[in-house]
């Protein structure tokens, strides 16, 4: 292949995926939109900032959300590796935009962290990550397939509890740091 064939071929795909993107914000904003699982979705980005804003430690804010933002950052990238390769899809979800779950990595996941970082800060972070990786990977992540909000393709619930307990446990790491000085 010469390097104009694969600019071709990256156009090709290119077109392919944005016509794939098309169909899924098709589904979404044709099919989808004001079904139970839509308010649900919705619900699931709404509800968790709400309670933590309610129940967050406030001397402790810029450090969580420091935390948060980091697992945000990471776990859409995963996310986003997962769905490209075919791993998992979102077939109902809040927003309308093909890949990832924003109910899910950018609400659900870094404020669940965010709690378990808050409260009982002195038990042992891998205790901790393996209760959230264990009601997330076990329980969650399949009350989210049965609801059609998440469908695992070539995928285990196990590979999402490590991905989610090294995800809090990078979290917990972040949240420990002692560089947040004044400017």
């Amino acid at each position: 292949m010469t390097f104009q064939d694969g600019l071709k071929q990256v156009e090709k795909g290119s077109n392919l995926i944005k016509e794939g993107n098309h169909l899924i914000i098709d589904a979404t904003t044709n099919a989808f939109f004001f079904t139970w699982q839509w308010w649900v979705a919705v619900l699931m980005i709404i509800v968790p900032w709400t309670l933590w804003a309610i129940l967050r430690k406030r001397e402790s804010t810029s450090r969580l959300l420091f935390s948060a933002f980091i697992v945000m950052m990471l776990s859409t990238t995963i996310d986003a590796l997962g769905v490209e390769h075919g791993k998992w899809v979102y077939p109902v979800k809040a927003i309308p935009i093909p890949t990832i779950s924003y109910s899910f990595r950018y609400s659900l996941m870094p404020v669940l962290i965010m709690l378990f970082l808050q409260y009982k800060p002195n038990v042992n972070p891998l205790i901790k990550a393996i209760i959230l990786a264990g009601m997330s990977a076990y329980i969650g992540m399949p009350v989210m397939a049965m609801m059609d909000m998440y469908k695992k393709i070539d995928w285990a619930y196990t590979y999402s509890f490590f991905i989610i307990l090294f995800l809090y446990l990078v979290a917990h790491w972040f949240s420990r740091r002692k560089s947040f000085e004044p400017l």
